[in-house]
């Protein structure tokens, strides 16, 4: 019986050509496409419910288990691949000495096949490669927006977070977005990554202090919310596999439980009844998602420490991919620029660009920009920014521009957001001059831009660093609450890890 908790992505028909005709109108043309994708389905963080007979090794890695490493044969310095199969060990519990030994499936010697914790399974890469045919059937095919060919790499940007499930993710849409025999001969994708105390594909709180101490007192605050509501019917219900109760930094913490029982309906593995309970499983969603998500709500320090860099990157690349096409029709705002030739930018526009991220990423910038609806994101979610311009404005190119009277006619420009295929309607977009003609899901750039630079920090690092010690700054009532938290004194203010 399928279980109630949607966990995995929804993949929806794609789009009739008269459904593109309405979401892609002939007046408007599509400059670039910004893509933030969670990685897909994958095992447990932690190793959870033992008790219960959960085994900690999952056999859904079959693909994964199978390596090709670059290796450099010496003296000459060739690289050659080096094939081998991965097998994990374990360690006897009984005693003496904790033998080691190889790891076991679901049955007892099933070696073949298992998954790390936190690993992207087989299922995990399926649905990544079919988001990337998604995406090839939208852009290439019907919009012919992407060339049918990877040629070269000055059109995209890819990136993932330096978590391995997130750059497989990647691989694996890219495979489906450009096979192999849609790539040139010899032509590799580049892949960018930032070492972890740069990460901002999530909201990095393990190196930003300030982010940790804020995460910490709003744990508090939900703790103190939602433990009294925990304890009663979702303790009753799950007291044969969990009986200390279920608390949100309980142990396992709420957020953990919620993490494994997602990963067992995405993989249909079953689960002890109490988990099959409407009303155990929608308590527990809710104040997991009040413990990760009502700092983001609540605190703009807390919107900018978690994901205003990321936004810092969107819009960055939104404003070069603007520029380029001012350069390029001659508007009268970059033309004396351009011929003082201090107008182009350092870096170079790309068309497409994927961010290989994760589900707080997701639901954390959607809820800073007042849009999340409070459900969590499923595996393999992406979050869609599509950057138009106004086709019926501006000349054609910077030739007849400089005479032509169609000079003083700018081109308009608007952003759209889509969140797993459907259209999220901003707030900061639904006033009059806000979007396009009344048309509330095409924010006009300027607003865009206003909503987004709300969250920016100037500078992360420093931001993190900034603080330091202090409650809560610009939420008066979150900062009430913490203070009749019993940890509101006297202790290192550190969010806990699920």
């Amino acid at each position: 019986m399928a279980h109630h908790m949607q966990v995995s992505r929804e993949f929806l028909p794609l789009p009739s050509p008269d459904e593109i005709k309405k979401l892609y109108p002939p007046n408007l043309e599509l400059l670039q496409v910004q893509i933030l994708f969670r990685h897909g389905e994958r095992t447990p963080v932690r190793a959870r419910f033992q008790t219960w007979g959960l085994k900690p090794f999952w056999p859904f890695c079959k693909i994964a288990e199978r390596f090709t490493q670059t290796i450099v044969t010496y003296p000459n310095d060739a690289a050659s691949p080096f094939e081998y199969v991965r097998r994990l060990e374990s360690v006897a519990k009984e005693l003496p000495n904790n033998v080691p030994i190889p790891a076991s499936g679901f049955a007892p010697g099933e070696h073949d096949g298992l998954c790390m914790l936190g690993e992207l399974t087989d299922l995990g890469r399926f649905t990544g490669f079919k988001l990337g045919e998604k995406l090839r059937s939208l852009y290439v095919d019907q919009l012919n927006f992407l060339p049918p060919m990877f040629t070269d790499h000055s059109d995209f940007y890819l990136r993932s977070s330096h978590v391995a499930r997130s750059n497989e993710t990647l691989l694996s849409l890219f495979q489906a977005l450009y096979p192999p025999n849609f790539r040139a001969a010899g032509l590799k994708p580049v892949i960018y990554t930032r070492l972890f105390p740069q990460e901002n594909a999530y909201p990095n709180d393990e190196n930003c202090k300030r982010l940790s101490e804020l995460g910490f007192m709003f744990s508090e605050i939900v703790a103190q919310k939602w433990n009294p509501v925990l304890s009663g019917y979702p303790s009753q219900m799950l007291n044969d596999v969990l009986p200390n109760g279920v608390a949100i930094d309980g142990s396992p913490r709420a957020s953990g439980i919620f993490d494994t029982v997602s990963a067992c309906v995405a993989h249909d593995i079953a689960l002890p009844e109490g988990f099959n309970d409407q009303k155990v499983m929608d308590t527990l969603k809710e104040s997991v998602i009040d413990e990760w998500y009502l700092g983001v709500k609540s605190s703009k320090e807390y919107r900018k420490l978690a994901v205003g860099a990321l936004a810092g990157d969107f819009l960055h690349r939104l404003r070069l991919a603007v520029t380029k096409d001012e350069q390029r029709h001659g508007s009268p705002t970059t033309i004396k620029g351009l011929l003082k030739g201090k107008s182009t930018p350092k870096e170079e526009a790309v068309k497409f660009a994927l961010y290989g991220s994760h589900d707080t990423t997701i639901a954390s910038l959607l809820c800073a920009l007042d849009a999340y609806d409070d459900s969590w994101p499923p595996f393999t979610s992406d979050l869609t920014f599509e950057l138009f311009a106004d086709a019926q404005k501006g000349p054609s190119n910077i030739a007849t521009s400089a005479s032509s009277s169609s000079a003083t006619s700018k081109r308009d420009y608007y952003v759209r957001l889509t969140y797993n295929d459907k259209i999220v309607h901003l707030p900061a977009c639904s006033t009059p001059g806000t979007n396009l003609s009344g048309d509330k899901s095409f924010c006009t750039l300027a607003a865009f831009e206003a909503a987004l630079s709300q969250f920016i920090p100037q500078n992360w690092e420093l931001a993190c660093r900034s603080n330091l010690g202090k409650s809560i700054l610009d939420a008066p009532k979150m900062a009430e609450a913490f203070k009749k938290t019993p940890k509101a004194e006297g202790v290192v203010m550190q969010k806990q890890q699920a």
